[in-house]
């Protein structure tokens, strides 16, 4: 069963700017609370969603950017970087932005087994449960399009490149900072020449981030798997992909949705 909550207010500020401002006390609203009761996961999924300013207001559909790790940090930054190259730069449309809370990280995040990793795999499942569910809620709750980008860090990058080979359609366009395949890279490997051999009929966009001072890679081996991973669907000229490297930045690096973002929208 799908609901939808009363959206609830996540995060208001109380501006004391001064007393002459027509701003003192007014509340600032930058996203709501949602949820989702999944039968695919058998368990409430949260989440948290950001509209465009003019939502209301208007009557146009949006793009949808879904980011996984949902939480009020990332909230936070993902609403700031997007409104910097909507109304700023002027780069990119307006978007509904929804982040998916966690329940079991680990559990949604990983399509196989590893030394890291032994117990069942949710990744096949937490997919059905975005393309079967929370596609169909958003479609029925929010007024958008059929273009959406899925971002994911770290760990949900691993997911996120697992979609990307896997249903290839699902997303537009695909952000994936500090992936890896830790302990599965030969999976991966499979996973993406079973790609490669399929014909792919429409561009893809895939857009990749390394630290060079990631501690959780002290040997480098992430970044190679990643040089050979870009090596491989390169092959493909409906891949359309950009592997950024900083050199002074470490695990998840800080600048990865700006320069995604941007790629994506040129």
């Amino acid at each position: 069963m799908i609901r939808k909550n009363n959206l609830i207010i996540l995060l208001t500020a109380i501006l004391f700017i001064s007393p002459a401002t027509t701003l003192s006390g007014q509340e600032i609203q930058i996203g709501y609370q949602d949820s989702i009761e999944s039968k695919v996961l058998s368990e409430t999924r949260k989440l948290v969603i950001h509209l465009p300013k003019d939502y209301y207001s208007s009557h146009k559909a949006y793009p949808v950017i879904y980011r996984l790790d949902g939480g009020l940090d990332l909230f936070i930054e993902t609403v700031g970087v997007i409104h910097r190259l909507t109304y700023r730069e002027e780069v990119m449309p307006e978007v509904i932005v929804v982040l998916i809370e966690n329940t079991n990280r680990n559990r949604d995040m990983m399509p196989t087994n590893t030394g890291f990793y032994t117990k069942e795999p949710g990744a096949e499942k937490f997919k059905k449960f975005i393309e079967d569910e929370l596609f169909l809620y958003m479609s029925s709750s929010y007024r958008i399009t059929d273009k959406k980008v899925l971002c994911g860090q770290s760990l949900s990058s691993i997911f996120t490149l697992y979609c990307f080979l896997t249903s290839p359609y699902m997303f537009d366009s695909y952000i994936a900072s500090s992936a890896g395949f830790p302990d599965c890279e030969e999976y991966f490997i499979n996973l993406t020449n079973e790609m490669l051999e399929t014909k792919q009929e429409k561009l893809k966009k895939l857009f990749l981030t390394y630290g060079v001072n990631d501690p959780l890679d002290p040997e480098r081996v992430i970044k190679q798997q990643l040089s050979n991973f870009t090596q491989l669907i390169e092959s493909d000229d409906n891949i359309d992909y950009k592997f950024k490297i900083y050199e002074d930045e470490g695990h998840v690096p800080y600048q990865s949705l700006y320069h995604g973002l941007k790629f994506l929208y040129e």
